[in-house]
């Protein structure tokens, strides 16, 4: 189907909507036509769309409902020319023409390894024109993508490597197999949370529970049976005003499976105890940062957490100190750091954290790239320190040097590699070992 004439009816059915629902959606919605190529599914969309709406009490508008009665027959004919036409284009273009336009215009904002294969998945854009790829990354100085699907930020996948949990539109988590990864097999869609955004998801060591943040839920899913999710449990977060425009920046499991961390929009990491995950307890909250904490990771033992975030500082907590949770340690993750009042100007910086197999080594890596690379260069710093068992952190050296832009950054599960996400429009990865 032509572009311009999909856009013209997209158009026109976004006016075909009950008056309440294009009081609260259709501006939104005309938006995102404006922004994204309208194709044969749009159009087939956005015309049961308007069935649907018509059809919900909550949108139902009567005294337009009365006046398409009276020319019943000339609207059911449009409607079904319509949907024949329709099916004709969608079949005929194979649903090549679709309403799913990736998005590379944010760079690369998730990357994940899959443990035990050499497999790299990285996820650009949110919602409706997200992204995922997948990596081989078999021979590391050259990252092959072998597929790429609809989903986007967050993406996680699951402890065998087997399953990618991404999401689908209006924020609903999606679970793919990535078995064979030059195939993947959309398994389940969950249900999302009304209008609350998907920010974070995560899989339990065991892969049997899935949890997804919202920004206002905590959901857990038992996701045992791959093709029948099972909705275990819902707490909710802190809804107070953030601190910050924006989502939090991660969650995670410890390697035992039985505490469940997250950050929040007020530069904290929350603790959940989900030895039950169908009773998930809360724990702690955990303090130490005056900016978006933007990456965290669990010791190898579980007893230590270190978070990093755009203040520039780097802090360890021992989950097992006396009375609870402790901060032992508040380091810098370059020299100076890069807090809100001395942060270099015109950058975009990203940070990573993580532990060395044995968890006696934390390592911070960030990249700072500049607003201008005509004039400065990307620089990637990456600073360690020596940990004792409750979490006293002794600096070990830092490295700086130039390097080639980058979005988002993360470290291979053995510590060797860096991947390193393309910045603002571009989908490509890269590994280099670490210094």
């Amino acid at each position: 189907m032509a572009a311009a004439l999909s856009a013209r009816l997209s158009r026109f059915l976004v006016g075909c909507h009950p008056r309440r629902w294009r009081q609260r959606y259709a501006d939104e919605m005309l938006d995102v036509l404006e922004q994204h190529r309208a194709g044969a599914r749009t159009v087939l969309d956005l015309a049961f769309s308007t069935l649907d709406a018509h059809l919900d009490r909550e949108w139902r508008d009567w005294s337009r409902l009365r006046r398409m009665a009276r020319s019943a027959v000339p609207y059911a004919l449009v409607a079904t020319a319509l949907t024949v036409f329709l099916g004709a284009m969608v079949g005929m273009a194979g649903w090549r023409d679709s309403h799913w336009s990736p998005d590379r215009a944010s760079g690369v904002n998730a990357l994940v390894f899959a443990p035990g294969r050499p497999i790299l998945i990285s996820a650009t854009g949110f919602d409706i024109n997200g992204l995922d790829t997948v990596w081989s990354i078999a021979d590391p100085a050259r990252p092959r993508a072998l597929a790429r699907f609809e989903g986007g930020t967050p993406t996680a996948i699951s402890p065998d490597g087997r399953t990618v949990a991404t999401q689908s539109f209006h924020d609903q988590p999606t679970l793919w197999d990535v078995a064979d990864p030059a195939r993947p097999v959309k398994v389940a869609t969950l249900a999302g949370h009304g209008d609350d955004p998907l920010w974070g998801q995560a899989f339990s060591p065991d892969g049997r529970v899935l949890a997804v943040a919202y920004d206002t839920q905590l959901v857990l899913w038992d996701v045992s049976a791959q093709a029948r999710p099972r909705r275990l449990a819902s707490t909710a977060l802190d809804a107070a005003p953030p601190s910050y425009n924006g989502f939090p920046g991660g969650i995670a499991f410890s390697p035992d499976g039985h505490t469940l961390a997250s950050t929040t929009r007020h530069d904290q990491v929350v603790l959940w105890n989900v030895t039950d995950p169908a009773r998930p307890v809360h724990l702690a909250t955990l303090s130490g940062h005056t900016a978006q904490i933007t990456a965290f990771a669990f010791g190898p033992g579980g007893r230590l957490l270190a978070a990093v975030g755009f203040d520039g500082a780097v802090t360890v907590f021992d989950l097992a100190g006396r009375g609870g949770a402790v901060l032992t340690a508040k380091v810098h993750a370059v020299p100076g750091g890069f807090g809100p009042a001395d942060a270099p100007k015109n950058t975009d910086t990203t940070y990573t954290l993580a532990f060395s197999a044995d968890g006696h080594t934390l390592t911070a890596i960030v990249a700072s790239n500049p607003a201008d690379p005509a004039r400065a260069a990307a620089t990637q710093t990456v600073s360690r320190w020596s940990l004792t068992a409750t979490g006293t952190a002794i600096p070990a050296g830092t490295v700086s040097r130039d390097s080639a832009p980058a979005g988002q950054l993360t470290v291979a599960p053995d510590g060797r590699f860096l991947a390193r996400g393309a910045p603002p429009g571009g989908d490509a990865v890269s590994l280099s070992v670490l210094p």
